[in-house]
């Protein structure tokens, strides 16, 4: 059961970390940031979910989405190129202004489009990663507390007890 002053500032800095994630995404075609750091932003706000509500919670909830926005991400990226191989050169940078009565000027591209695509494989490849090691993590606590055994089959075993020999043990000791 997670502490509840980690439930409190998972309430308090997720959504900051996610703001933060969209605002180095979108001003990173002009000024540091972009996709790759947004996502790594991301994936740090999905790993203090992790540890606030527990891995199992988390994979529950956006587990089955993440191998697809993998594939859905590289496609964005890929087709951020392709727009510009339509315009001359592969990843020419092709740009879209738009007058939005309440936002103002908005200047679109396709390295806005890429650096979307990158966001979408990093936050995705780097929470998968931390949900693998949270569920290793677990199962190497449990381990350690007795309530399971590993199940190894590299260990070979015969009738005659002389020759049972365990490959991980070391002939010295």
């Amino acid at each position: 059961m997670p502490e509840l002053y980690l439930r409190l500032l998972n309430r308090i800095l997720t959504p900051v970390l996610l703001l933060l994630a969209f605002y180095l995404l979108f001003r990173g075609h002009n000024l540091p940031g972009g996709g790759f750091i947004a996502g790594l932003m991301a994936a740090a706000a999905f790993q203090l979910q992790i540890l606030s509500r527990g891995h199992v919670r988390v994979r529950r909830t956006i587990g089955p989405y993440l191998n697809s926005s993998i594939g859905l991400g590289l496609a964005v990226a890929i087709c951020a190129g392709i727009v510009g191989l339509m315009e001359g050169t592969f990843f020419k940078g092709v740009w879209l202004s738009l007058d939005l009565p309440l936002l103002g000027y908005l200047k679109l591209g396709t390295p806005v489009i890429f650096d979307l695509g990158v966001f979408l494989v990093v936050v995705s490849v780097a929470t998968s990663y931390l949900l693998g090691l949270s569920r290793a993590s677990d199962t190497s606590a449990r381990l350690r507390e007795g309530s399971a055994s590993p199940v190894r089959s590299d260990i070979h075993t015969t009738d005659r007890p002389e020759l049972n020999v365990d490959p991980t043990r070391r002939a010295d000791s």
